[in-house]
């Protein structure tokens, strides 16, 4: 049985004029394509306006981890479900400043990047092909974990410690501690 699966999906980006005195524009992911064609070595250019474009920025590959179904179920969950996608800075001079790095439909995989506050990270909806998809995935290989609590284990070595592991301390009669 499969440990992962992939599905290739375009990235794309929006570039829109800042209203920051400090920056000119402000870039952030807002959708994925299904079948998207390659790309080449630059962002192709989709959709414009007046103060904003939007760009087909990559192809990254969605995988599926089954260690990760309980988040997918999470995400699957939401309305709508979300493709999170992570931009990094451009290593190199480049007319876009931002490189998408990585897409993820697990919500933990993109609080971990968030984390960091060096990325870009945004949800963009997930499109209906993709759900069915994820959801097909979760059925075949989620597996319900119950929540068991941990019980303290009290042993002659730890017999002495309070939870935490800290040292109890007593007091002896001439007014000096003792472990």
């Amino acid at each position: 049985m499969e440990r992962s699966v992939r599905m290739a999906l375009g990235v794309v980006v929006e570039q829109r004029r800042s209203a920051s005195p400090w920056q000119d524009w402000s870039w952030r992911p807002v959708s994925v394509i299904l079948g998207a064609p390659p790309v080449g070595p630059g962002w192709r250019e989709l959709l414009h306006g007046e103060t904003w474009t939007h760009y087909h920025a990559a192809n990254l590959e969605l995988e599926l981890h089954r260690s990760e179904t309980a988040d997918y179920l999470l995400n699957l969950a939401q309305r709508p479900p979300r493709i999170y996608v992570v931009l990094r800075t451009a290593a190199e001079a480049a007319p876009q400043p931002w490189r998408p790095l990585l897409i993820t439909a697990s919500p933990a995989e993109a609080e971990a990047y968030l984390a960091s506050g060096d990325e870009i990270v945004e949800g963009v909806p997930m499109p209906a092909e993709v759900i069915a998809w994820l959801r097909d995935f979760v059925a075949r290989h989620h597996v319900e974990r119950p929540f068991v609590k941990r019980k303290r284990q009290r042993d002659a070595a730890g017999a002495g410690q309070e939870p935490g592991g800290r040292m109890r301390t007593e007091r002896s009669p001439n007014g000096g501690e003792h472990g």
